[in-house]
């Protein structure tokens, strides 16, 4: 050893301090004063437990800087406490509402949600898929983009329970959806009780599943009245604007329309204003999706209201069974009913309103 360099095995030993020892469940609950199990409802989100005992497990938890492993947890109990949830986007109102609702019951029930968002883009739902894959995801809700098989989505979650929402894949897959079409005939019929023997049925993106639902209950309706179906359609909502510009301006005008979506329904409004049309020269429509400005718009706007709230409870309710272990045999499938909410864009006034809806 060089002479310029010592060694002082005594200092050098007393001066490596033994690694902390990660605070557990326990030091939090015996400094709350209260059970392991209170602490670790706590941690995961249960609304049981009174606030008073909260706030002094959230103090305990802040003074012992406790954070919860999640890697060792999932290990232990071959759980990630994360679901999928992969959707066309979110800009839509109808998924960003029930994104919202997913979120809250998913935290009262102590999981995550991983959100990607596809934009019907069968490359990009792959690529989510995977990604879910990798992140051990205990369960997957998905709206799948237009094409998606069954071997698709196995082929990347081979064993991972999963649910369509909003979406049909396969009877052999667990889904929670409108009744589109009977909806789309409920819409069709109170338009055509107004007296419009015109009704045409407008919408992007024609290859979508509830698109493609919709489509076929109005003209179910139509055809019954022995009426001609008439459907507006483009590839895209641009697009879609030019066809209903020429079909408003036209020979061909319909006497009223049928909206299959919230973007569809922004659309013919746009349109209305774009042709810069006075009130009394708009058509008269009904929309899917009852969005916060619709009934604020002159004149308010008629709606099929999807019940968001059921839908999401009754779709995380079947996952978590699946989950647990605890579903029925067999496939779970809930198709629910549409909500007609009157107002006057389909030319109902107030009395006319109360009238129709007593009949129906």
């Amino acid at each position: 050893m060089p002479a310029d360099i010592s060694w002082d095995s005594d200092s050098a030993e007393s001066s490596v301090k033994p690694k902390a020892k990660r605070p557990t469940v326990t030091d939090v609950a015996r400094l709350a004063g209260v059970g392991a199990s209170t602490v670790s409802r706590c941690l995961r989100g249960n609304t049981n437990v009174s606030s008073a005992v909260a706030k002094r497990v959230s103090k305990a938890i802040n003074e012992l800087g406790y954070e919860l492993d999640e890697n060792a947890r999932a290990l232990r109990v071959g759980r990630t406490r994360t679901i999928g949830v992969i959707l066309p986007k979110i800009s839509n109102v109808f998924f960003s509402q029930s994104v919202q609702q997913m979120e809250e019951e998913a935290r009262q029930r102590g999981c995550t949600l991983i959100v990607l968002t596809h934009q019907d883009r069968m490359g990009q739902q792959l690529v989510h898929l995977a990604t879910l894959r990798r992140y051990r995801a205990d369960g997957v809700i998905i709206t799948c983009a237009s094409g998606t098989t069954l071997q698709d989505v196995r082929s990347a979650l081979p064993d991972v329970p999963i649910l369509t929402f909003d979406s049909f894949l396969s009877a052999e897959v667990d889904s929670v959806l409108l009744n589109n079409r009977e909806a789309a005939r409920i819409a069709t019929e109170h338009l055509l009780q107004h007296g419009y023997t015109s009704v045409a049925c407008v919408t992007g993106k024609p290859e979508v599943y509830s698109f493609q639902e919709r489509a076929a209950g109005y003209a179910e309706v139509m055809v019954a009245h022995q009426l001609e179906p008439d459907l507006i359609t483009a590839p895209d909502y641009e697009q879609l604007r030019s066809e209903l510009a020429m079909r408003i301006k036209g020979t061909n005008r319909p006497a009223a329309l049928l909206s299959l979506s919230d973007f569809a329904t922004l659309n013919i409004l746009t349109t209305f204003d774009e042709l810069a049309l006075a009130r009394k020269d708009r058509l008269p429509f009904i929309g899917f999706d009852d969005f916060g400005f619709a009934p604020m718009v002159d004149p308010p706007l008629t709606v099929i209201r999807q019940p968001i709230a059921e839908m999401v409870s009754c779709a995380l309710k079947m996952l978590f069974r699946r989950i647990d272990g605890i579903a029925p045999v067999g496939v779970q499938a809930s198709a629910m009913p549409g909500e007609l909410i009157l107002r006057r864009s389909c030319g109902c006034c107030s009395e006319a309103c109360r009238k129709v809806k007593g009949q129906a």
